[in-house]
């Protein structure tokens, strides 16, 4: 079977489990409405992040694909204020560090906050012809894992 390891997991993981600390002396009446805001329904957000990843196929180390300008597009749901799920969707530029090839990723993950998992399915088509598709799930609780279910490398 065809695998690529770790695909944009590694950042995904980060984010994902960033958590905020706040100091609830400095909460304000509007910051407490922001929060009620947040009791039922689903919130859109875009952010931009640095990824690495680490590629092979049939065992086979491809190599490392860097980026630094990959955008996010966030959705996460919420019921009586608890996050239920979200949908990380990413796209940008990574380029080969050993070919100098550059690839456009398009990579669509789906958080389960209930049970602590994550789908995820990413296709990511180089400027030199190669072409790399995978999906799978993982934990991005402890003990943080990635399984590769499916990994298609066209032309390998």
């Amino acid at each position: 079977m065809k695998k690529l390891i770790y695909l944009s997991m590694i950042a995904f993981l980060l984010f994902a489990g960033c958590a905020k600390n706040e100091d609830e002396s400095a909460v304000t009446a509007d910051r407490n409405q922001l929060k009620a805001a947040h009791e039922n329904g689903t919130f859109s957000y875009y952010f931009t992040s640095p990824i690495l990843t680490y590629i092979s196929c049939d065992g086979v180390e491809i190599g490392t694909l860097e980026g630094g300008d990959i955008e996010w597009h966030v959705l996460d749901h919420y019921k009586n204020g608890v996050p239920e799920w979200s949908i990380y969707k990413a796209s940008g530029s990574l380029t080969s560090e050993s070919t100098g090839e550059v690839f456009e990723i398009k990579e669509s993950d789906k958080v389960d906050y209930n049970g602590g998992d994550f789908t995820f399915h990413s296709n990511i088509i180089g400027d030199q012809g190669s072409h790399y598709i995978l999906s799978g799930t993982g934990l991005w609780v402890p003990p943080y894992t990635v399984t590769i279910d499916h990994a298609v490398c066209p032309g390998q």
